[in-house]
């Protein structure tokens, strides 16, 4: 259709700001505070983008986020307003996802003094793996002025200012004084130390931005393939991250959208950019627009928030509330307790009591802490089970529910516990379709696979008549799934499962989870629930709950204590409580125990609660 002629999808309408960045046809650096529907306006111009043909077949749109879930969330949007083949060019990734695949396929053009092995270890170095990297410097050296330098040297900046701090050269590093040297040494160990090269997801950054500065053909295969490129989250986005996007498309025609909020930065110990929006608006000539209305909080939430964003920043603009739904109670509250017990005795209670009132589900809630969720998950669980009530700490879950595999998986346990299988069938039906590389609207290629699907699913609704009693049951149903849809064709839809062992470790965590959940019920239908935690209030961290939305939010444990690097990164610290308090649709409970801490460094979290009218209940 003509550009002209295009009306939002799904919605009812969109803010004037946010409809003229989906029409936009320039750079545009997107502020968007909690709940102003970010997500929706990146779904919305793609669609726009490839409904008016203003991003041509075979050109495609990339979409970078921070996490797996929202990369999902964006691409499943996309998925149900766009006509399929539409939609299938839509490339929505996670930045690790986005370097990584370009390494993988391309990592051969790399210089060789910077090549891996082809396959490589993907780890996490932590400040022990550092320590014990200079403790063997120390011991090479024989020169004790040598050892005094090595042990004097920074060790906490070592990765940020001396490995990663830096793009590449396309040479080995010049050892110029104690911190380069140890850098050379750092990645020549890593990448020829061992059998299998061992890489962090930040090192496979650099070395996909090194690939592409190298090779003019490969960037402009890369520059030639993506019309558009989306980036949520881009507050957060990473020195490495933003030289990637830099040298892939700065200077090229390529449209960027850059999407996010600044006083919801909580990834600078990350190595996030001090003002990535300022850098981008300056590098790529970006207009930057604001979006101001709030679709997720109730009025008198947002009312509050604005207090806490003028924390952050005093120049924050008062949002606007288009959800007028109203809780009845106290949309926000401060609860202090003596004791853990007494407070998951009375969180127990109430999310009981309004899950029965207010005609709600387990995940309309979420439990959050600063850190550490395996620390107040035991207390709370036994609270909630004599409710019966589950709780469970979603971190590692989280991150494996989204893995493509594991959606493959769970549309086929869905469609093989029962004869009609609905929505998982056509579920099923779209995963055998693409492994095939077949077009369900060519009626006689989409009527073979059909048959195929159906006599598959005889087989395995005959195997899932009993729950699986073991994980080599489970094992056995998963690999007989896999089977069917060809391991070679998920790997060659799925880029991130090609190299290494991903894959294989990816499935043995499934077979572990969905075990646990199989042993824990009696069916297959409480099995999926329990697996997919759509029974089970969640637990997390702050962190993990970026991008989420429940009803009701319960902050457990606002005390010094728990928020220990208040005093060294206030900044970073409110942008964390603006977050939290954010996820809440119509309330949110903060809890306080007197015998876990005092509240003496994080006041001013206190004070401005109270000053936006928010009260403090003692309870027993």
């Amino acid at each position: 259709m003509r550009p002209s002629e295009w009306t939002p999808i799904g919605v009812e309408d969109l803010e004037p700001q946010a409809l003229e960045v989906v029409r936009s046809s320039t750079h545009r650096s997107v502020i968007a505070g909690p709940g102003s529907g970010k997500t929706e306006l990146l779904a919305q111009r793609a669609c726009y983008l490839l409904q008016t043909g203003l991003c041509p077949s075979p050109r495609r749109i990339l979409a970078i986020s921070f996490k797996k879930d929202a990369a999902k969330n964006l691409k499943d949007r996309v998925v149900r307003r766009c006509r399929r083949e539409d939609a299938l060019r839509f490339d929505s990734l996670t930045f690790d996802a986005f370097s990584k695949g370009l390494l993988d396929r391309f990592f051969q053009a790399l210089p060789e003094i910077w090549r891996p092995t082809s396959e490589y270890e993907i780890y996490t170095p932590t400040n022990s793996t550092i320590s014990e990297f200079f403790n063997t410097l120390i011991q090479l050296e024989t020169a004790n002025t040598a050892k005094t330098a090595i042990r004097a040297f920074p060790q906490r900046s070592f990765m940020k200012t001396r490995v990663l701090g830096m793009p590449l050269p396309s040479e080995e590093i010049d050892a110029t004084d104690i911190g380069s040297s140890a850098a050379r040494k750092w990645w020549d160990g890593d990448l020829r130390g061992r059998a299998l090269s061992r890489l962090s997801f930040p090192m496979i950054g650099r070395l996909a931005e090194l690939l592409l500065r190298v090779n003019p053909q490969i960037l402009r295969a890369i520059r030639s393939t993506y019309a558009y490129v989306f980036m949520d989250e881009f507050q957060d986005t990473t020195h490495v991250q933003y030289d990637l996007v830099k040298t892939a498309f700065l200077e090229s025609h390529t449209i960027l959208t850059a999407v996010g909020d600044n006083k919801q930065q909580i990834m600078r110990w990350a190595m996030a950019l001090d003002d990535s929006f300022g850098a981008f608006e300056k590098d790529f000539k970006a207009k930057r627009v604001s979006l101001i209305r709030n679709y997720r909080s109730s009025p008198e939430l947002v009312r509050i928030q604005h207090a806490i964003a003028l924390l952050v920043d005093p120049h924050s603009k008062h949002a606007e509330a288009v959800n007028h739904v109203e809780f009845s109670g106290d949309a926000c509250a401060i609860l202090e307790f003596e004791t853990p017990e007494a407070e998951a005795r009375y969180l127990a209670d109430a999310v009981l009591s309004s899950i029965q009132e207010n005609q709600l589900t387990p995940r309309d809630f979420a439990l959050l802490v600063k850190q550490q969720p395996s620390n107040y998950a035991p207390l709370l669980a036994k609270a909630f089970r004599e409710r019966g009530l589950k709780i469970r700490v979603e971190a590692e879950l989280q991150d494996i529910l989204t893995e493509p595999l594991s959606v493959m998986l769970i549309a086929f346990l869905r469609a093989g516990m029962r004869e009609h299988a609905g929505v998982a069938w056509s579920d099923c039906c779209e995963v055998l379709a693409r492994c095939h590389g077949i077009d369900l609207s060519d009626q006689s290629d989409g009527r073979e696979l059909q048959k195929d699907l159906d006599r598959f699913l005889l087989l395995l609704q005959k195997k899932m008549r009993e729950p699986a009693k073991n994980e080599k049951d489970v094992r056995a149903l998963l690999q007989m799934i896999i089977k069917f849809l060809g391991l070679e064709r998920i790997k060659l839809i799925y880029p991130e499962y090609r190299q290494g062992q991903w894959l294989e470790e990816l499935l043995e965590q499934v077979v572990k989870y969905l075990t646990k959940s199989c042993t824990a019920t009696s069916n297959w239908e409480s099995a999926l629930a329990d697996f997919e935690g759509l029974d089970t209030i969640p637990i997390m961290t702050i962190h993990k709950s970026k991008g989420l939305e429940y009803h009701t939010i319960v902050f457990v444990g606002l005390d010094d204590a728990a928020w220990w690097s208040f005093r060294t990164q206030p900044e970073e610290s409110r942008s964390a409580f603006f977050v939290a308090f954010s996820r809440a649709k119509q309330r949110i409970l903060f809890t306080y125990c007197e015998e876990r801490g005092r509240r003496k460094d994080i006041a001013s979290l206190y004070e401005v609660l109270q000053t936006a009218g928010v009260r403090t209940q003692a309870l027993e």
